[in-house]
């Protein structure tokens, strides 16, 4: 089997961590990242290559792989022939070990929590009675806000933790070292956070890549399943988001500080980003204050 690729996984707008209900993408390649992913299967099958071994999800999987774990979900076979018009649909969580400040899971009370992390270099698959008993809370969080999101995450983990009905998914630790491509992915990463604000040409970022502006494209298409302006302007967005918070931004102060030219296009990324407006945002969130 070939060397898992680097994924890079940017932050959502406004959250310390990256959660996601939708229907699974099976078109992705064998890949691993810096974050922990917790997984639940809400409904179909899938075929997942975990670590060095293949595994099959059904509904009411749950599992958590650890930091830098190579891993991809794929299409079940025969769930495809029997469901053809069916996508399997899920829950993923994925979050540093540290998005919490570098103590948090240091602490006395969470030494349980820091022990189940560690355990997910194997991969841990949560056997249905125990997973059931968290599952419910994990089906309540797309409608909760953010707030609300975090502490049912640390609620899940704690539950998750406390747990013994549990089964490892390969039978060592599982962990993907540094690379080349790690490497070039983490200068694309830190040029492009720290130049947001600025104009950015895709020239620009190749340059840092060492790449043709062709061959990044497709590259970064291939490791983040999007291509770099909506990458680029997911992060403007998400600093947008910051400074609406504070009532005395504007949506158009907003919009040139995050490194948008044009209102008109700012307003139309930030809703399809955010789904709300910048004003409805900013109200939102002068409201729950």
């Amino acid at each position: 089997m070939l060397a898992p690729s680097y994924r890079l996984i940017n932050p959502q707008a406004n959250r310390s961590f990256v959660f996601k209900w939708e229907p699974f993408d099976l078109t992705t390649r064998w890949h691993y990242h810096p974050e922990l992913e917790m997984i639940l299967f809400v409904s179909g099958k899938t075929t997942g290559v975990i670590g060095d071994v293949f595994k099959e999800f059904e509904e009411g999987d749950l599992v958590i792989l650890g930091t830098n774990f190579p891993h991809v979900l794929q299409e079940n076979k025969g769930f495809a022939r029997q469901f053809p018009d069916v996508q399997p649909f899920g829950l993923i969580i994925q979050f540093t070990e540290n998005f919490l400040g570098n103590e948090f899971f240091y602490l006395p009370e969470m030494q349980s929590v820091r022990q189940l992390l560690d355990r997910t270099k194997r991969g841990i698959r949560f056997k249905k009675p125990v997973g059931g008993q968290v599952i419910e809370k994990l089906l309540d969080m797309p409608q909760q806000p953010d707030t609300q999101k975090l502490l049912t995450l640390i609620e899940v983990l704690t539950q998750l933790a406390e747990s013994s009905g549990t089964e490892y998914m390969t039978d060592h630790d599982y962990y993907f070292d540094y690379s080349r491509d790690e490497e070039r992915m983490r200068k694309v990463n830190e040029y492009v956070y720290k130049c947001f604000a600025e104009k950015i040409r895709i020239a620009d970022v190749a340059a840092v890549a060492n790449m043709t502006e062709t061959a990044f494209c497709r590259y970064f298409k291939a490791r983040t399943l999007k291509n770099f302006t909506r990458f680029l302007n997911e992060i403007r967005v998400a600093y947008a988001c910051k400074l609406l918070q504070n009532p005395n931004y504007s949506a158009t102060d907003a919009c040139f500080e995050s490194g948008f030219n044009h209102l008109s296009y700012f307003n139309r990324t930030f809703k399809e980003i955010v789904k709300l407006t910048p004003r409805d945002y900013q109200r939102q969130k002068m409201s729950s204050a």
